[in-house]
């Protein structure tokens, strides 16, 4: 039998209607458990993880996540290009669309 074949799901999987966004999801506790992940992300980035700080400002339907960092930290937060923040900031768009809210991840120059 294959790894696969033996993987048994605790719980069956709910699908909801997709015209119902952010339905049953507490939307403080949404915001928070994000604003930790990105946190977490971007301390394991930097050489200086002590230094990081994400601050949330949430508005009626746009939650902004502000990175903060030591400025010699700053371009391990960018990338190459802006790849890095590029793909930190579709990593909460995707985790925000479902819930119909609009997120803003930007790092203060």
């Amino acid at each position: 039998m294959s790894e696969m074949e033996s993987f048994k799901f605790e719980e069956e999987a709910t699908v909801r209607d997709p015209k119902e966004k952010g339905a049953n999801i507490d939307l403080e506790a949404y915001r928070e458990e994000i604003r930790v992940l990105v946190e977490h992300m971007v301390r394991l980035l930097v050489d200086k993880p002590d230094t990081v700080t994400v601050t949330t400002y949430v508005g009626p339907k746009t939650t902004v996540y502000r990175i903060g960092c030591a400025k010699e930290n700053m371009g391990q937060v960018i990338g190459t290009q802006g790849k890095t923040i590029m793909g930190l900031r579709a990593v909460v768009h995707a985790m925000t669309a479902r819930t119909g809210i609009r997120s803003i991840v930007e790092i203060p120059v």
